[in-house]
C-alpha cells in the first residue's frame, strides 16, 4: 500500500472560483529557475507570453487540458486553451481516467493515500481502492477515538462513506487489519465546489488537497475520452 502526501468559508471559496473563472489557465507545478515568476495557483490569461529559461518546467491546466513547458523557450498561455477548446469536456467532477486502477474522480477519497482531501458540503464521498480482486475490511478512526469497520465485498471498488461516521474538518486514520497498514487523511470541506477545471485546480492548490490535483492534472493530460 502506497502513503503519500496526495474550501474553508463561502466568501474565500466562491473569490477562489471568481478569480479562476476569469483566468484562461492556471500554474499547476514550477520547477527551475522561474518557479517564483509562475508558482502554483498563478492564473495567466489567455494573451499571456511565457518565458522560461533553461531548466524551467513549467505545467498550466486550461478548461479541458493539461500541458508541460519545459526551458528555455517563449511560448503563449493561447496554445493551452487551444487544446483544451479541442478537447472541451463536461464537468470535471465526473472526470475518469484510462487506467482502471486509478481513482476514477478527484472526489472520490483513495484510502491507499494520506493527506489533506477537499470535500463538497453536502455531497457524497465515496472510499475508492485500486485492487478490488478480494474482499477486504478497514477501520475508519476518527480524533476523538471513534471506530467504524468498512467491509469490502470481492471485486467492490468504492463504497460510500459510513453514515455511522459523521465526516467533519478533522484527522481521520484508515486501519487495515489484516496487514497492520494504516493511512491518515485530513478532511476540508468546500462550502461551494467550483464546476470547471480551472477553478478546481485553485482550490486545491489553496487548500494543499495534492493527491486531487495531480490526479486532476493527469487525467486532462490524457487528453479527452
Amino acid at each position: 500500500m502506497r502513503s503519500k502526501l496526495w474550501l474553508v468559508g463561502t466568501a474565500a471559496a466562491v473569490a477562489l472560483s471568481s478569480t479562476a473563472a476569469m483566468a484562461s489557465v492556471v500554474v499547476v507545478r514550477s520547477l527551475g529557475p522561474s518557479a517564483k515568476a509562475y508558482p502554483p495557483g498563478k492564473t495567466l490569461p489567455e494573451s499571456a507570453s511565457i518565458s522560461l529559461k533553461g531548466g524551467d518546467v513549467v505545467t498550466l491546466l486550461g478548461p479541458s487540458s493539461a500541458q508541460t513547458l519545459r526551458g528555455p523557450g517563449n511560448f503563449n498561455a493561447k496554445s493551452v486553451t487551444l487544446a483544451s477548446a479541442a478537447g472541451k469536456r463536461g464537468r470535471f467532477g465526473a472526470l475518469r481516467t484510462a487506467d482502471v486502477v486509478r481513482n476514477p474522480s478527484i472526489w472520490d477519497l483513495d484510502v491507499t493515500q494520506s493527506g489533506k482531501m477537499c470535500v463538497t458540503k453536502g455531497g457524497k464521498l465515496n472510499l475508492w481502492r485500486p485492487d478490488a480482486q478480494a474482499a477486504a475490511k478497514l477501520n475508519i478512526r476518527s480524533a476523538d477515538g471513534k471506530v467504524q469497520a468498512v467491509d469490502f465485498a470481492p471485486g467492490k471498488t468504492a463504497i460510500a462513506w459510513p453514515a455511522a461516521m459523521p465526516l467533519a474538518d478533522a484527522e481521520y486514520q484508515i486501519e487495515w487489519p489484516s496487514s497492520g497498514e494504516k493511512s491518515s487523511v485530513q478532511f476540508i470541506t468546500v462550502t461551494n465546489a467550483p464546476a470547471d477545471m480551472v477553478g478546481a485546480a485553485q482550490v486545491l492548490i489553496e487548500k494543499g488537497c495534492q493527491n486531487q490535483l495531480e490526479l486532476l492534472v493527469e487525467s486532462a493530460s490524457k487528453g479527452p475520452k
